[in-house]
């Protein structure tokens, strides 16, 4: 690997994260934090843009050849950066501890939604963080919220469309950022890929926060269109959108979830005259039947219940059909597309409602989407791949080939997936395993908290569960979910790889 190109590519990446810190202190400033906060954030910026310029200028290299380890090496360590100086201000406003900072930021990059902010949270000053999220300055709040929005079309592939120079060699860093067992590629250019793809995104949250306008003010409707349109979950309230108490808000939150668990490439292709071509994608039509199956099912369940719905509020909510239906869409699409936002203590819900809803958290979104999970065209593959070995065990000689979309799926990709697949839930186990040895774990907890940073979910069940936070873990499990939290966001190859000895050999 050539160093000196990863630490160079890398130093421009943090270049861009510290242009983005600074757009909070206007944010600041209008919305009426106190002069220090703006400061604060200025100096942050300040500190990521200085050491990107001088790291940049000492590593600067004539030509970029990146390959396939270069690849690799810039967007796991350009993600580590984002997040290592994306905590800076969470450290000099909030007084968090620095594993605080670097987790909520990690969280926030990686669209997982999981949150350390809450009124338990010990500062380094050794108090408590009074009312939680809504203490924390605009400015912080806005800087938390854009940490979602960039990292759900992903940093590197926002890099590649506005440095021009990244454009050499780009193939590898598209391929080892996009999620998905394939990356679609619209033009031949990859620059000109990401800027489509991030026009797209730009367009829906734009379409999101105006719909939102009239329920909520224009701060909290784009704070909540970053955590939507990133599958993150990050809201500006500590009971996250359940606060607001409004069906329109509801319906509006769970459309743009579902747009953004689809694949990109498919909106892309509707936007430009063709608006029933997600009709013709046999994931898209797989991830729609997966939706409208857990919807309904978990309707009933909640309506043949006795118990009242929990919201996050505390409210309780009679189990009627119309409210069983709300409750049941906002958190159904939450969950699969692994956005995070929660308007209810699913918990509480009927054991089928509440299984069910941790099973989605393995699927997640579709390919090319923002959404985490293993993706269901993995499944899908999986399901067909398992159903042609069962038809050969009686028709040995039989030829079975995996289709997707009318193509053949070659061995390559079959391979790439049942080892993603193993790895994937074998890093879920791993992580579950550390978890239940930390005291005040128990099985739910540490099971829910592993699928729920490896697969950027962020609320899980138990300890970890939508009336609760992850500011009660031990700094070590928060470090270790951290680690997840990428794992999941870089679908596990591309960290797995740099951590192999022989990706350091000659």
């Amino acid at each position: 690997m050539n160093i000196r190109q990863v630490v160079n590519v890398v130093a421009a990446l943090t270049v861009v994260i510290g242009l983005f810190i600074l757009s909070a202190a206007p944010v600041a400033w209008m919305m009426g934090d106190p002069p220090d906060v703006v400061w604060k954030l200025t100096a942050s910026a300040a500190v990521a843009i200085i050491a990107g310029i001088l790291a940049f200028a000492l590593s600067r290299v004539k030509r970029y050849r990146l390959g396939k380890r270069e690849g690799f090496g810039i967007v796991t360590f350009g993600w580590i950066a984002a997040a290592a100086f994306g905590s800076i201000p969470f450290v000099l406003i909030a007084d968090l501890y620095w594993y605080d900072a670097f987790f909520e930021t990690m969280s926030g990059f990686t669209t997982t939604g999981a949150s350390v902010l809450d009124n338990t949270l010990l500062l380094r000053s050794g108090s408590k963080l009074p009312l939680g999220i809504a203490h924390l300055p605009k400015g912080l709040i806005y800087w938390r919220s854009m940490t979602h929005w960039l990292g759900g079309m992903g940093i590197v592939v926002l890099s590649l469309a506005i440095i021009p120079f990244l454009g050499i060699g780009g193939q590898e860093l598209y391929n080892a950022e996009v999620p998905g067992p394939t990356s679609d590629q619209l033009t031949p250019k990859i620059a000109s890929s990401a800027k489509i793809l991030w026009g797209v995104y730009l367009l829906l949250s734009i379409c999101e926060t105006l719909l939102l306008l009239p329920k909520m003010p224009l701060f909290d409707a784009w704070c909540h269109t970053c955590g939507t349109m990133a599958t993150g979950g990050f809201s500006t309230q500590q009971a996250s959108v359940g606060a607001y108490g409004s069906v329109y808000v509801d319906a509006v939150i769970t459309l743009f979830m579902f747009l953004a668990g689809g694949n990109f490439v498919l909106h892309y292709r509707a936007l430009r005259g063709k608006p029933l071509f997600h009709f013709s994608d046999e994931e898209f039509k797989w991830y729609l039947f997966i939706t409208l199956g857990a919807i309904a099912t978990i309707t009933l369940a909640l309506a043949t219940s006795s118990a009242p719905i929990i919201t996050t509020t505390g409210a309780e909510v009679p189990p009627t059909l119309f409210e069983s239906l709300r409750y049941a869409s906002f958190q159904v699409v939450s969950i699969l597309t692994t956005t995070g936002f929660c308007t209810a203590n699913f918990a509480v819900w009927p054991s089928y409602a509440a299984l069910l809803l941790v099973i989605l958290m393995f699927i997640g979104g579709c390919g090319g989407s923002t959404g985490g999970g293993m993706k269901v065209s993995r499944f899908l593959l999986l399901l067909k791949y398992g159903v042609t070995q069962v038809r050969r065990s009686l028709f040995p000689r039989e030829v079975s080939n995996v289709h997707l979309n009318g193509k053949r799926v070659g061995g390559e990709t079959l391979h790439k997936v049942l080892g993603f697949f193993f790895l994937f839930v074998a890093l879920f186990v791993f992580f579950a395993l550390i978890l239940s040895c930390y005291p005040g774990m128990d099985f739910a907890t540490a099971t829910s908290a592993s699928i729920a940073a490896l697969g950027n979910i962020g609320p899980g069940i138990g300890g970890v569960g939508a009336a609760s936070t992850y500011a009660w873990l031990a700094p070590s499990a928060k470090m270790l979910l951290t680690l997840a939290m990428l794992l999941g966001r870089l679908e596990v190859y591309t960290v797995l790889v740099v951590i192999l000895p022989t990706f350091w050999r000659k």
